[in-house]
């Protein structure tokens, strides 16, 4: 489809009709971010002619496909499966609309240093790092874990550059060997191996009733392999989420698993989630700027069916809260979630639940 060729009123309707789906299909993600693309091109033009008008109008879009980079970036080709590499080109585009963005600056750093790319990671933490003191939007900026994180990825990213000119200087055929400065390489090596033994023991938020704690990805993967008895898992892997429950196990799309880690970790029989409380989790909004009543009901009732699967489905338990419909997971089952420190959501979760 060639947007181009669109209106924006038609752009518009499109939208509507996409957000109002009851359930998103692959390539979802993909035609929603083309779709805030050619918004945000013709408004940026109109805003020009009339700014009075449009904008105030640019900006809600821009923030909506800034949103749509960072958070779905990595599902524009499945939206079941991760895929780092088209994470990375969105977030590089989120930064192109907002450059001072520290959480997409620190996972775009993270997922180059996956990838052994020490030079450009180095930049990316950086950045995270000098943003985030100014950064006005709070829903992007690092929890202290993450900007923890990013000092130590920096530092490795650096020792790594450095080795690596020291090794390829040695390599030159002109030099002086006794020009050469006889440096101390071993300390290097040993600093670097302290900080990935802490990063790859600290990589996992391991969240409970009571506790926030962090674990090795070795410890998460036995977790996911062998449960704890009538204990709840939801396991937000580097491709899939999965949620675990006595042996048996279901993949949950993105849309899913956040409702669900949300219900998990924020809401209980005396404050149970009603459509307002839930409203960050759903693209679109009813005319009085909450989640439509129906499509709440809808999302939850998709959740219903997947956790079916599993043996879970009448652990999420609906009640009336505040004059609304409002749901909450069985108190008596235990749960844990389970999902990376690196995690471009897990300042948002980390915040909710310390404060809870």
């Amino acid at each position: 489809m060639r947007y181009k060729e669109l209106t924006l009123e038609q752009l518009e309707d499109m939208e509507v009709e996409l957000l109002q789906k009851e359930e998103q299909k692959d390539g979802y993600y993909s035609q929603l971010i083309n779709i805030y693309k050619e918004m945000h091109s013709k408004l940026i033009s109109l805003a020009r002619k009339d700014p009075l008008q449009y904008s105030d109008y640019l900006q809600y879009i821009k923030k909506r496909l800034i949103a749509c980079y960072i958070k779905y970036g990595t599902y524009l080709k499945m939206k079941h499966v991760k895929d780092e590499a088209s994470a990375i080109s969105s977030l590089v585009k989120a930064i192109t609309l907002d450059k001072h963005n520290p959480i997409a600056h620190y996972r775009l750093g993270f997922l180059l240093y996956k990838a052994r790319d020490y030079v450009h990671a180095l930049q990316y933490f950086q950045i995270a790092i000098d943003s985030q003191p100014f950064y006005q939007n709070r829903e992007y900026v690092l929890n202290e874990q993450q900007l923890f994180h990013a000092h130590m990825y920096l530092t490795n990213s650096a020792l790594y550059v450095a080795n690596q000119s020291y090794q390829d200087m040695e390599k030159l055929e002109w030099r002086d060997s006794d020009q050469l400065p006889d440096y101390e390489i071993s300390p290097i090596y040993a600093i670097l191996s302290q900080n990935e033994n802490y990063l790859l023991s600290h990589a996992i938020y391991q969240v409970t009733k009571n506790q926030v704690r962090t674990c090795s990805i070795e410890t998460c993967n036995e977790i996911a392999e062998k449960p704890p008895e009538n204990t709840l898992v939801l396991y937000f892997g580097d491709r899939e989420t999965l949620c675990i429950f006595n042996g048996k196990e279901v993949v949950l799309s993105i849309d899913l698993a956040d409702i669900l880690r949300h219900m998990l970790l924020m809401c209980s029989k005396d404050r149970p989630g009603t459509r307002i409380t839930f409203r960050h989790y759903f693209d679109s909004l009813g005319k009085d700027g909450e989640v439509v009543d129906a499509t709440f009901r809808k999302r939850i009732s998709r959740l219903r069916s997947k956790l079916d699967q599993i043996g879970t489905k009448d652990y999420i338990i609906q009640t009336r809260h505040l004059d609304e419909t409002a749901y909450y997971f069985d108190e008596n089952i235990p749960y844990m979630v389970l999902y990376r420190v690196d995690d471009v959501v897990a300042n948002e979760y980390i915040t909710l639940h310390s404060s809870n």
